[in-house]
């Protein structure tokens, strides 16, 4: 019974972050495509919002029946995320000092001591992608 409940959960976590992906990836494409507010729209009023959803769906269903390794991908994507990481925290930084209303705005050593917090991260991300690929790539196979 224990392990029933432990699958029906994790696959119930796995279809949550499914959905949670593939709505965030079309919301956010819809964004840049300078359609706003799509979730609140019913489908007849959105059909590519919806159309761009089940595509992502149906690609990602198709990307895990592919037969690929998934843990491998998984570690990949990890690693492209810390790579990624300084220019996406580089931009909330830019963010944060030039758009947000003047008085939330980060201002003098309070912006200089969440810079050095954003470096830290940035520059510990990148070390630690780096340090694990190089360390894969010069590991010799059993």
């Amino acid at each position: 019974m224990g392990r029933l409940v432990f699958v029906v959960g994790l696959g119930g976590g796995a279809l949550v972050a499914t959905i949670t992906v593939c709505l965030t990836t079309a919301w956010a494409l819809g964004e840049v495509a300078g359609f706003h507010h799509s979730l609140e729209h019913h489908p007849l009023q959105v059909p590519w919002f919806y159309a761009a959803f089940a595509v992502i769906l149906l690609l990602g269903g198709g990307l895990v029946a592919s037969g690929i390794n998934l843990i491998r991908l998984s570690i990949a994507l990890g690693v492209v995320n810390a790579l990624l990481l300084p220019i996406a925290l580089g931009f909330l930084f830019r963010l944060a000092r030039t758009k947000l209303p003047e008085s939330m705005r980060l201002k003098g050593i309070y912006a200089a001591m969440i810079g050095a917090i954003f470096f830290c991260a940035a520059a510990t991300g990148v070390y630690a992608a780096l340090a694990g690929s190089i360390g894969t790539l010069m590991r010799k196979p059993p």
